[in-house]
């Protein structure tokens, strides 16, 4: 961070996300945006055509260069850690796209570096920082919902996404150690983490769906505030993505692909319309998410992945008043090793360190 409190940041990796997190860069005050790169040419200077910012041919150059204080690494996640472990050596701070790395072993490497070099590594997981899942953190530590009992998260995948795993295919996503669940698995195991609190216990089943192509996985957690259960489908359809919270005086149930939040609590009433009135009343509340979504979209108030945008904003705030990253790296081991063990449940090895290409 320069003397005046600004962060110099570099983007490595230019594809559809590095758009997104650029997009919300560019509305941080205290943030410049140094250089990019990507180990594809026209990739790269596709992202800068028709501004002023620089393109470089590798991390040396942009790193010599473009003396960034912070680098968001948004490649493809076989090389998160390879890429964080050069940043980290060059002093660099580095923020990198779930999953922190492919391992526990190597998300192990990641944070020896940061610990050796006095830099910081951190995560982004977004899906904790969208706006619906925010509102659900602030009821949960208001007290509203009493003493939380219980977690659940599931995490779908989108139509046909199974389906490429059975053939042939240069996506990245299907590829990954598992498919393409490994690319999707975070977001439910750190949401886990974050309203259960530190695991100290958990067990995991998982199916394949073919030889080294993660079908099914179920985990059941002993987290420091409550039980969690963890549902993770290649193939359940229709496309579901949802967070349930039970406490002992209310329930929460969010919607995290429709963005819509649902707030259960007893009430006496009497008994033809307490079973006529929760159907009512979540269809207000339903109506109400949808409406309020919609008109802050119009407005161009709520953006693709917007809890991107809601991190990096408390990120760059953090840093200018010297304080940590919304996101530890701890997070982002837990998350790991869980997945590891998801992998090993279904019989499919651990994938090894990845040199940087």
């Amino acid at each position: 961070m320069t003397p005046t409190g600004r962060s110099r940041v570099a983007l490595i990796g230019c594809g559809r996300i590095a758009r997104v997190h650029r997009s919300y860069l560019e509305k941080i005050a205290n943030v410049d945006l140094v250089g990019v790169f990507d180990v594809d040419r026209s990739s790269r200077e596709a992202f800068v055509s028709g501004s002023a910012l620089p393109a470089f041919s590798s991390v040396e150059e942009l790193l010599a260069t473009a003396r960034p204080d912070v680098a968001h690494v948004l490649t493809p996640p076989a090389t998160h850690a390879p890429v964080a472990k050069v940043l980290l050596a060059a002093g660099v701070n580095a923020l990198v796209e779930k999953p922190l790395a492919m391992s526990a072993a190597e998300a192990d490497e990641v944070m020896a570096a940061a610990k050796q070099s006095g830099a910081w590594v951190s995560v982004d997981h977004n899906r904790f920082f969208d706006p619906v899942v925010q509102r659900a953190a602030a009821v949960v530590e208001s007290g509203r919902l009493g003493d939380i009992l219980g977690v659940d998260v599931f995490q779908g995948a989108e139509v046909g996404e199974a389906d490429k795993m059975l053939g042939t295919s240069d996506d990245w996503r299907v590829n990954l150690p598992g498919g393409i669940l490994h690319n999707l698995a975070s977001h439910p195991l750190y949401l886990m983490r974050r309203f259960a609190g530190p695991v100290s216990q958990i067990e995991v089943v998982a199916t394949e769906l073919a030889a080294g192509k993660l079908s099914e996985a179920r985990l059941i957690a002993r987290g420091e505030r409550c039980l969690a259960t963890v549902a993770i489908s290649a193939r359940t359809q229709p496309f579901m993505n949802r967070l349930s919270i039970y406490g002992s005086a209310g329930t929460i149930e969010v919607n995290l692909n429709n963005m819509t939040f649902i707030s259960r609590r007893t009430r006496k009433l009497p008994k033809l319309i307490g079973k006529v009135w929760p159907n009512v009343d979540e269809a207000r509340q339903l109506l109400g998410s949808t409406t309020s979504n919609t008109i802050e979209y119009l407005r161009g108030k709520q953006g693709f992945y917007p809890g991107i945008g809601v991190h990096l904003a408390k990120l760059y705030a953090s840093l200018a008043t010297g304080g940590p990253p919304p996101v530890t790296a701890e997070e982002g081991r837990d998350v790991v090793a869980w997945y590891d063990q998801i992998l090993t449940a279904a019989g499919i090895a651990v994938p090894t360190a990845t040199a940087v290409s």
